[in-house]
């Protein structure tokens, strides 16, 4: 079932990239994506500067090989694809420097491991960067709720208790926000959108 996307429905972050030109595009991509590639790199105990080397390299391979990319679930996520474009690279990384814990052959031996961390690490992000856009939607009072009642996991009447509210302004405040935090999460991931 393909998706429609209405005139209020910007494309995806990943779809935009194609666009060399999109400035904006690819400084969100760098915003989002290079703590990422960066953190995955120490935890294989790259140096900093090696991790900082590494993730340049990584999204000077994203540009050039952005354009070709092709979303089809039945082949994987851009999660995917992206994660074999980083491992690659600390592969070919740690060919050049032997001096580096981390040897190529302990990469393939660990991929369940990797395929693990690098999965947890990206969620993690994305969640991240999704609550921080997803904020600037909401005005102090809405985010309050959703916060206390969703991130703190404090029951909703107790929540309408502290704030001397009706517990139905709870839920609803919640699944607005959370409606704007699964379309965050989608546009950044580049999961389910086009």
């Amino acid at each position: 079932m393909s998706r429609k996307i209405d005139a209020t429905t910007p494309p995806s972050l990943v779809f935009r990239l194609r666009d060399h030109a999109d400035e904006s595009a690819w400084a969100e991509f760098v915003d989002v994506y290079s703590p990422l590639i960066y953190n995955y790199c120490r935890s294989h105990e790259l140096q900093a500067s090696d991790a900082a080397d590494v993730t340049q390299e990584v999204l000077l391979r994203v540009a050039k090989a952005i354009r070709n990319f092709e979303y089809d679930r039945s082949k994987g996520l851009f999660r995917d694809w992206l994660a074999r474009i980083v491992l690659n690279e600390i592969r070919r990384y740690a060919k050049k420097r032997i001096d580096v814990a981390t040897h190529p052959g302990d990469l393939d031996q660990d991929a369940g491991r990797l395929e693990s961390l690098w999965n947890e690490q990206f969620q993690q992000v994305i969640f991240a960067k999704a609550l921080e856009r997803s904020k600037l939607h909401f005005n102090e009072e809405t985010w309050t709720m959703f916060e206390m009642s969703w991130i703190q996991k404090i029951p909703a009447e107790h929540v309408a208790e502290q704030l001397g509210i009706g517990v139905d302004r709870i839920y609803v405040a919640r699944s607005r926000v959370l409606k704007r935090l699964r379309f965050e999460v989608a546009r950044l991931a580049d999961d389910t959108l086009p």
